[in-house]
């Protein structure tokens, strides 16, 4: 039976008590020593004089986020093995932890299979991201990738009225059932449609509704 000392960082316990138990399910193969912190700041002064097979870390944490955590651990402790467990599934978030070193992020849902299967990866050398995360990441790159080969495909900054209009012209209003809908002038919205069509540069009606749903306006 192997021995894994892990730490867990939480500022719940019922989350903190949650993977403990996920964990015992998991005990006929391991031998489980776990210390908890319920901050950044309680963390970093664990780790200064105790060492940890794999530290455990959520992102939402009180004064020091887990970015900021996940930081200061590896200042003092570069060869840590850590991995983020979060209920959030955001790019920007997964991005953060990933930037600052995690070699893994899960969300809070995972099973305890999961969670030993991420542990497993993670102490063998490799990375593991859960499915929906790994998901947002090739998205957000093939995004980027996109939008790089494809310059006209970068955001274009529209008002919260235009794309209103926006929305009932893709329904095949015309401009006075909207004007009517939006009790505005047609000539208002007149002018916002035209605006939209210089703003995306496409020339008609189609090719608007086109070119915003491919921008994520619609």
């Amino acid at each position: 039976m192997k021995r894994l000392r892990i730490l867990i960082i939480d500022d719940h316990r019922l989350v903190r008590d949650g993977i403990k138990t996920m964990l015992e399910t998991q005990s006929e193969n391991y031998d489980f020593d776990i210390s908890e912190a319920e901050s950044g700041e309680e963390a970093v002064a664990i780790i200064k004089y105790k060492d940890f097979d794999i530290i455990l870390v959520d992102y939402q944490l009180p004064v020091m986020n887990g970015a900021q955590t996940v930081a200061q651990i590896l200042f003092f402790k570069p060869k840590s093995k850590i991995l983020a467990i979060s209920n959030y599934d955001e790019y920007a978030y997964i991005t953060n932890m990933i930037k600052v070193g995690v070699k893994g992020y899960v969300l809070k849902n995972i099973s305890p299979n999961e969670l030993i299967r991420a542990i497993e990866t993670i102490l063998n050398g490799k990375k593991y991201y859960a499915s929906d995360v790994s998901e947002k990441i090739i998205d957000s790159e093939e995004k980027k990738e996109n939008e790089k080969n494809n310059p006209h495909l970068k955001k274009v900054h529209v008002t919260k009225r235009q794309v209103e209009i926006l929305k009932l012209v893709a329904t095949g209003m015309t401009n006075d059932a909207i004007s009517k809908k939006l009790n505005l002038s047609k000539r208002t919205v007149d002018t916002h449609r035209q605006n939209l069509l210089l703003k995306l540069e496409v020339h008609n009606t189609a090719a608007l509704i086109k070119k915003a749903t491919e921008l994520a306006i619609l």
